[in-house]
């Protein structure tokens, strides 16, 4: 009985060990290579504009598809590049931008068809482990510290066990950002020939228009601007869920009071200029995605009033 209880007593000190080194085992939050890690490179970025800014907030179609650089010296403006995972949820990525936002930046919205509100908790508590201002982002479901060391350990098993098996993917990394926020490792890379992300699209967006139009107010008052785009997507994937997506359009555009910049249709493009998702574009397909987003921006954009009135929606 005494060997059964000793060697009980080594099982669970021996699990409580591991626990408690699977932080060593990831590396130094500071030092680590961990995708979700980049949100603080991107703070870094926007802490260090002075002045007036635009800001691409959304998903990771911002990552994949925008020139970021080239935006800087067509519109004459200071960008950084926000975006990073869909699945983030528009709640927290609206409360980061009010973390980070200030009086006179010029916000884009370009958010994936298939994001929610609310997002997926286990990206939340990853992405907040590395960033510990994201706790202020979303509303955990654990509360209590206790609850919260363990949940982060198990999160940390969970990512550590699926590295070991998938290897990861050369272009979701840490270090596969630019100074702007851009992605740019796959710019080189050969496509892997499956494009993912083929989600049925649902027009039922009444919590989303909520939350943007909650997001407007907050702008408003603090003098931000807002401006919204669809993302780049797929034209077949378009075809597939063009009743659905038109339906959506009609919603955004009766009720949503932020300032539309792009018709539904705009950012379509053949699937060859799609790299992994029907939402992440190639190096071809990001230039001409740019080239888009400049001549849609110039409009709203004033180079010589950047705090004009006019940039504030308030229809």
């Amino acid at each position: 009985m005494k060997k059964f209880i000793v060697r009980v007593g080594l099982f669970f000190a021996m699990v409580f060990t591991i626990i408690l080194a699977l932080p060593v085992l990831d590396g130094k939050k500071e030092s680590t290579t961990e995708f979700m890690a980049a949100m603080s490179d991107k703070h870094e970025r926007i802490d260090g504009i002075n002045g007036h800014k635009l800001i691409l907030a959304g998903g990771s179609n911002l990552i994949f598809g925008v020139h970021s650089e080239k935006l800087e010296k067509e519109l004459k403006i200071p960008v950084a590049n926000l975006g990073l995972r869909a699945h983030l949820g528009l709640n927290f990525i609206l409360n980061e931008l009010k973390d980070v936002a200030k009086e006179g930046d010029i916000v884009l919205l370009s958010i994936e068809y298939f994001m929610d509100v609310e997002g997926d908790e286990n990206l939340h508590r990853l992405v907040s482990y590395y960033n510990p201002q994201a706790l202020a982002y979303f509303e955990p479901k654990y509360k209590s510290t206790f609850r919260q060391f363990f949940e982060y350990r198990h999160m940390l098993y969970k990512k550590l066990l699926t590295d070991y098996m998938t290897k990861g993917g050369p272009a979701y990394t840490r270090n596969d950002f630019n100074q702007y926020g851009d992605g740019i490792k796959h710019l080189e890379m050969k496509p892997p020939g499956v494009l993912g992300s083929r989600y049925v699209i649902k027009a039922n967006k009444e919590e989303e228009i909520k939350a943007l139009n909650d997001f407007q107010k907050f702008a408003v008052a603090k003098g931000i601007s807002v401006l919204f785009t669809y993302s780049p997507y797929a034209i077949t994937e378009f075809a597939t869920n063009e009743n659905e997506l038109k339906e959506l359009d009609s919603k955004f555009k009766e009720r949503m009071r932020i300032k539309m910049i792009s018709e539904l249709d705009d950012f379509t493009y053949d699937e060859e200029f799609f790299f992994d998702n029907v939402y992440h574009l190639t190096k071809e397909g990001r230039e001409m995605h740019t080239e888009q987003l400049i001549n849609k921006l110039s409009r709203e954009i004033k180079k010589d009033e950047l705090n004009d009135e006019s940039l504030v929606s308030t229809k």
